[in-house]
C-alpha cells in the first residue's frame, strides 16, 4: 500500500522536469497570426501546463485574462467559466452557447474534454459551432482532439492543419485537412538558440481584442516572418559550411584509412605467422574481411564524432560544448530521430527539430494551387486557339508549315516549362488566393479571353483572305494537291525510323515543301502572340508565388516570342522570314492591322482579365495592385542580367573561338566557386 511504501521518508528535496519549446515556435506562431491564420492548441496537458506553453509561444496573449470551462459544481449542475489562473473555483460567469463569441472578445478561452462534453450537453450541441473561438483545448483525449477538429471543418467551415508528433495524434492528423507529423529523438535541440520576444521587448501574439485569423496592423506587422526567413537563411548557411566541412574531415580520414590498410594486412600476416599459421588465400580473405570492417567501424566513429561536432546547427552553446566533448573524445549521445505513429497518419513529416515546416506548407501548398490552376487555364486557352486555327486554315484549303510549328514550339515550350517551376514567395499573405476553376473571376474571365482569341483570329483569316484573293487561295489549295505532302512527309519518316536516324527523320520533317502565302503568316503570327498573351495574362505571381519576372526562365522566353513577333512582322531579317515560310506583307497597311489584332490578343485580354478580378474578387485585386505597386526598378535588375548572360552566352557560342568558350566557362566556374560559403579555420 502507499501508506507503507511512503512511511520513515525523509525530505530531500523537488525535482522539476521541463520540457522545452523550440525557440522558433514563437516566430511561426506569430507569423501565422500575422498572416490571417487562426492558431489553437489541443494537447492532453493540465490546463495551467497548456496556457503556460501557450504564452509563451504567443498563442494567448500576456496581460490577457483567460477562462476555462469547468464542469458543473454538482450532479446535474450546467458548466460554468472559471479563472484559469489563481487557484480559485469561484463561478465567473454561467455558460450560455450565445455569449461564447461576446466573451472571446475579451479573454482567451480554455476548455477540457470533460467540461467540452458538458457544454455540448447543455447547449443541445451549439457550442460545436463556437469551437474556433477557443485558443487551448487541454485534458484531451485522441477522439476529442479528431472531434474538434472535425466541428471546425463541419461547423465553422474552417482549413485545419494539424501538427502532432505521438500516438495519441494519429486521429486529429488523418481528420485535419493538412496533417504535418513531427519526429520525436531530437532532445533539447533548437530551445536555447535565439530570441523568442519581439522587436519591443514581448513575447509575440495576438494583440488584445485581435481573435486568430484577423490581420494585424501597424509597424509591427510582418516583422515576425521576416525574421523567420532571416534565420532560415542562416541555419542554411551554418549547414552548409558544416557539411563542407565534414566532407573535408571523412574524406581525409578516409584517405589516412586508406594509406593504413596495407600496413593493418601486413600486421594481421606477421601476426599469424608468429604463431605460426599458414598465410595462405584463405588467409588474406579473412584478413582483408577484417581490415575492411576495421576501416568501416573507424569511418563510421568519424561520422559520428563529425555529427556531434557539427550537426546541431540551432544552438550555439550546445554547439560548443558538442564540440569540445567530441575534441576530447569523450562519448556524446546524439538524438536518435526515428518516425513515429504520426509520421503513418500523416501525409507530411517534418525532419528538422521545429515546426517552421508549417509555414513552408503553407507557402508551398499555395503556390502549387495557383500553378495548377494557371496550366488548367492557358491548357483550355491554347487547346481552343489551336482547334480554332487549325480548322480555319483546312476550311480555306491551307495549313501551318512545319518550320513555323518548329520554330514556335521550341519558345512556347520552354515557356510552359518554366512555368511548372513556379516559385513560393518568402511571405505569407493575408489575402487567400482563387483556389476554383469555376470560381466567376477566372470562369468569366476565360469565357472572355476565348471570345477576344477568336474574334481576332478570324479577323486575321478574314484580311488574309480578301487581300489573297480567290485565285491566290485556289493556287494553294492546288500546290498542297500536287505535292501530296502529307504522304510524301509519312513515307520519308516511316522510312528514316525504320532505319533508327533521328537526323533523317528531322530532317525530312524540316524539307518538306510548303508555299508561303499571306494566310498562313497572318496566322501564324497572330496564334503565336495569342499563346503569349495567355501565358502572360494568366500567370499571377505575387502575392503567392515569384512573379514573372523573377521567373527567369518563363520571363527570357515569353520575351524571346514577343521580340520575335515583332521581328518577323516588320521582316527586320528577310532571310529569317524566308526560312521559316512566312510571304511578305503588302504593305504598311496591312502590317498595323495584323498588329493591332496582336495588341488586341495581349493587351485586351490582360485588361478583362483584370477587370473579372476587380469585379468577382476585388480582395484578390487589392492584394496583386498593392504587390504591384510596391515593385521598383531595381526588382527588374536580376531579370535584366538573366537576359545580358543570355546574350553574352549566344554571343560567345556564336563566334565559334573555342579559346573564347574555354576562358568563358573557367570564368563562370571562378564566379560560381567565390558564390560559396567561407569555411571558418
Amino acid at each position: 500500500p502507499r501508506a507503507q511504501v511512503e512511511e520513515a521518508l525523509d525530505f530531500a528535496g523537488f525535482i522539476a522536469f521541463a520540457c522545452k519549446t523550440r525557440s522558433d515556435s514563437p516566430m511561426v506562431v506569430s507569423a501565422l497570426l500575422e498572416s490571417a491564420h487562426a492558431v489553437g492548441m489541443l494537447t492532453g496537458d493540465a490546463p495551467l501546463t497548456a496556457l503556460h506553453v501557450a504564452k509563451e509561444v504567443g498563442i494567448c496573449a500576456e496581460g490577457r485574462p483567460e477562462l476555462l470551462l469547468a464542469e458543473g459544481q454538482g450532479q446535474g449542475e450546467p458548466p460554468r467559466w472559471v479563472r484559469a489562473v489563481g487557484g480559485s473555483d469561484a463561478t465567473v460567469a454561467p455558460f450560455d452557447a450565445a455569449s461564447v463569441r461576446a466573451l472571446a472578445a475579451d479573454h482567451d478561452l480554455m476548455a477540457t474534454d470533460a467540461s467540452l462534453d458538458a457544454a455540448v450537453e447543455a447547449s443541445g450541441g451549439a457550442v460545436l459551432g463556437d469551437l474556433d473561438c477557443f485558443k487551448v483545448f487541454a485534458r484531451m483525449h485522441p477522439q476529442g482532439k479528431a472531434r474538434v477538429i472535425r466541428m471546425l471543418q463541419e461547423r465553422n467551415g474552417r482549413r485545419v492543419l494539424m501538427c502532432g508528433d505521438g500516438g495519441n495524434d494519429v486521429g486529429a492528423l488523418k481528420q485535419a485537412d493538412v496533417g504535418l507529423a513531427l519526429l520525436s529523438g531530437y532532445g533539447d535541440q533548437n530551445t536555447s538558440g535565439g530570441d523568442a520576444k519581439g522587436a519591443e521587448g514581448q513575447r509575440p501574439g495576438p494583440a488584445d481584442g485581435q481573435q486568430g485569423g484577423e490581420v494585424a496592423e501597424g509597424p509591427g506587422a510582418a516583422k515576425a516572418e521576416e525574421a523567420l526567413n532571416r534565420q532560415t537563411m542562416e541555419l542554411a548557411r551554418k549547414a552548409a559550411v558544416a557539411a563542407q566541412l565534414q566532407r573535408a574531415a571523412l574524406s581525409a580520414k578516409q584517405k589516412e584509412l586508406q594509406a593504413s590498410q596495407a600496413r593493418w594486412i601486413q600486421e594481421a600476416l606477421d601476426a599469424r605467422a608468429q604463431q605460426g599459421l599458414e598465410n595462405g588465400v584463405w588467409a588474406h580473405v579473412e584478413i582483408l574481411k577484417q581490415v575492411t570492417n576495421r576501416m568501416r567501424k573507424e569511418l563510421n566513429d568519424e561520422r559520428r564524432r563529425l555529427q556531434a561536432l557539427h550537426g546541431n546547427v540551432y544552438d550555439a552553446q550546445k554547439d560548443a560544448l558538442a564540440k569540445m566533448t567530441a575534441e576530447l573524445g569523450a562519448d556524446s549521445d546524439l538524438p536518435l530521430v526515428r518516425p513515429g505513429d504520426a509520421s503513418v497518419a500523416a501525409p507530411f513529416t517534418s525532419r528538422s527539430p521545429s515546426v517552421r515546416n508549417i509555414v513552408d506548407l503553407i507557402r508551398q501548398g499555395r503556390c502549387t494551387l495557383l500553378s495548377a490552376l494557371q496550366q488548367q487555364q492557358i491548357m483550355m486557352l491554347e487547346s481552343l486557339i489551336n482547334a480554332y486555327v487549325l480548322s480555319a486554315l483546312s476550311l480555306e484549303g491551307a495549313r501551318s508549315s512545319e518550320r513555323q510549328m518548329i520554330a514556335s514550339s521550341w519558345l512556347l515550350m520552354t515557356a510552359s516549362i518554366a512555368f511548372s517551376y513556379a516559385t513560393p514567395v518568402d511571405k505569407m499573405h493575408p489575402e487567400r488566393p482563387l483556389r476554383r476553376l469555376f470560381h466567376p473571376a477566372i470562369f468569366v474571365s476565360m469565357a472572355g479571353q476565348a471570345a477576344l482569341h477568336l474574334y481576332c483570329m478570324r479577323s486575321a483569316v478574314n484580311m488574309a483572305t480578301e487581300e489573297m484573293g480567290p485565285a491566290k487561295l485556289a493556287e494553294v489549295v492546288e500546290f498542297h494537291r500536287r505535292e501530296r505532302l502529307r504522304e510524301m512527309k509519312e513515307a520519308q519518316q516511316e522510312k528514316a525510323m525504320e532505319e533508327g536516324d533521328w537526323v533523317a527523320a528531322s530532317l525530312a520533317i524540316w524539307s518538306t515543301p510548303f508555299l508561303p502565302n499571306l494566310l498562313n503568316t497572318c496566322v501564324f503570327l497572330v496564334e503565336t502572340s495569342q499563346c503569349v498573351a495567355v501565358l502572360l495574362v494568366n500567370y499571377k505571381g505575387r502575392p503567392w508565388m515569384k512573379g514573372i519576372t523573377e521567373n527567369h526562365a518563363l520571363f527570357l522566353s515569353v520575351f524571346a516570342t514577343v521580340v520575335a513577333c515583332a521581328v518577323l512582322s516588320w521582316s527586320v531579317f528577310p532571310e529569317l522570314n524566308e526560312l521559316i515560310h512566312l510571304a511578305p506583307f503588302p504593305d504598311d497597311g496591312f502590317r498595323w492591322r495584323v498588329m493591332f489584332l496582336v495588341f488586341v490578343s495581349l493587351g485586351g485580354t490582360f485588361v478583362w482579365d483584370r477587370i473579372c478580378i476587380k469585379v468577382f474578387a476585388p480582395n484578390v485585386f487589392q492584394a496583386m495592385v498593392d504587390e504591384a505597386m510596391s515593385v521598383k526598378l531595381t526588382d527588374l535588375l536580376p531579370a535584366v542580367q538573366s537576359l545580358g548572360k543570355v546574350l553574352i552566352v549566344l554571343v560567345v557560342l556564336g563566334s565559334g573561338n573555342i579559346f573564347l568558350m574555354v576562358g568563358g566557362y573557367f570564368l563562370w566556374k571562378r564566379i560560381n566557386a567565390a558564390k560559396q560559403p567561407a569555411v571558418a579555420p
